[in-house]
Formats: C-alpha cells, sequence, structure tokens
C-alpha cells in the first residue's frame, strides 16, 4: 500500500498528474493507511480542499504538492 500511495505522490509532485482525482486518491490511500495519524489526517483534509487553481478556502497544487512531499518525509522516517 506504501509502494502505491508513493507512485501516486510521485506522479502528482513531479507534475505528471495533478488532477483532483489523483488527489482523491492519494487522499483515500492515505486516509485507510494511516487513521490515527494527526499529521497524515491534516493532509488527508487538504486534499479534500485541494483545486489546482485554488480558491476561497481551497488549497492549490503548490501548496499541496509541498504538503505531500513533507509527509512523505514522515512516514519514511516514522517506517
Amino acid at each position: 500500500m506504501i509502494v502505491e500511495i508513493e507512485r501516486l505522490v510521485q506522479r502528482f509532485v513531479t507534475g505528471a498528474d495533478t488532477s483532483i482525482g489523483t488527489a482523491n486518491e492519494i487522499e483515500v490511500a492515505l486516509d485507510d493507511r494511516f487513521p490515527d495519524d494527526d499529521y497524515v489526517q491534516e493532509t488527508v483534509e487538504m486534499l479534500a480542499m485541494y483545486r489546482p487553481g485554488g480558491g476561497e478556502l481551497l488549497f492549490d497544487t503548490a501548496t499541496i504538492r509541498e504538503r505531500l512531499i513533507e509527509t512523505m518525509k514522515r512516514l519514511r522516517r516514522d517506517a
């Protein structure tokens, strides 16, 4: 499961696929795999409020990209 999450995150972070669909896949995968991790759950909430162009009360691609990078660093460190 973590390999699949890493693959999806890599696609988003590199810009290969920053679609809402991919963000939703990452959101569900993180939520399923790390339901008790508060930091990851904050990331899940951010992904739920993602729109490529951002907007009021929404997160844009750059913000989500940075959050995913930090989330993956934490997950690798804690593994």
